[in-house]
């Protein structure tokens, strides 16, 4: 199989031999995402390198939670998605079983489950920290 990222300035070709079983899995989901298997790998691809950027990023926040005081905690382990990205997730997901998102709905749909995850992460921690400072934090677990 040759793959080629044509969305980029100086695009590359190579081949790959692929074992049957993760083919047939690229191949399953580049149907369900109703993409070509070199789309889907490429995509696949992108997806791995973003999800280290954005794991670092994370982590980078989170170590700087240790830094507020008690009442930036509360305020940041109170913090919530706003009800439009939340309905626009449900809108993605529900196209997403319907009839299968666009490149870019993809993208959108990336970026918002890494806001989802990195709130409930941040969320998570300040109420740790809180916990740790003595104070119920019932209240704020929903």
């Amino acid at each position: 199989m040759e793959l080629a990222y044509t969305n980029s300035i100086n695009p590359k070709t190579i081949t790959i031999t692929l074992p049957t079983p993760i083919y047939s899995r690229v191949e399953r989901q580049s149907q369900l995402m109703q993409r070509s298997i070199a789309e889907e790998l490429i995509a696949v691809v992108t997806e791995y390198w973003q999800k280290e950027v954005l794991a670092d990023d994370i982590e980078q926040e989170l170590a700087q939670l240790d830094l507020l005081t008690d009442s930036e905690l509360w305020q940041t382990a109170q913090i919530a998605v706003s009800s439009e990205n939340t309905e626009y997730m449900q809108e993605l997901v529900e196209k997403q079983q319907r009839d299968g998102l666009t490149e870019s709905e993809n993208q959108q749909a990336q970026l918002l489950s890494h806001l989802f995850n990195r709130i409930m992460l941040v969320r998570a921690k300040a109420a740790a920290l809180l916990k740790r400072h003595g104070y119920d934090i019932s209240p704020i677990i929903k």
